[in-house]
């Protein structure tokens, strides 16, 4: 059989005209308590913006910021209330 009848069709029986292959391993990246918080520390120190800072490192913007709020939380967290 040739290759030709392997041919892939869309809905209106025409030939698909893009194909895409993903090479890639596509795995995540795990990143180190230390890692992260080097990071976010690095975000607040005010050298350049939270996007920035992001892009240096290879992450989005979204993500970092989440690391934000989780360490803002544990910070709460742990700190006691005075009464």
């Amino acid at each position: 059989m040739p290759i030709s009848e392997f041919t892939l069709k869309s809905r209106d029986d025409e030939p698909v005209r893009r194909l895409e292959i993903f090479t890639g391993s596509g795995r995540r990246r795990d990143w180190s308590p230390e890692e992260k918080d080097r990071i976010v520390a690095e975000s607040h120190e005010g050298s350049g913006t939270v996007s920035a800072v992001a892009r240096r490192h290879g992450l989005t913007p979204q993500q970092l910021f989440t690391w934000r709020r989780e360490a803002r939380q544990r910070m709460e967290a742990e700190t006691l209330p005075a009464f």
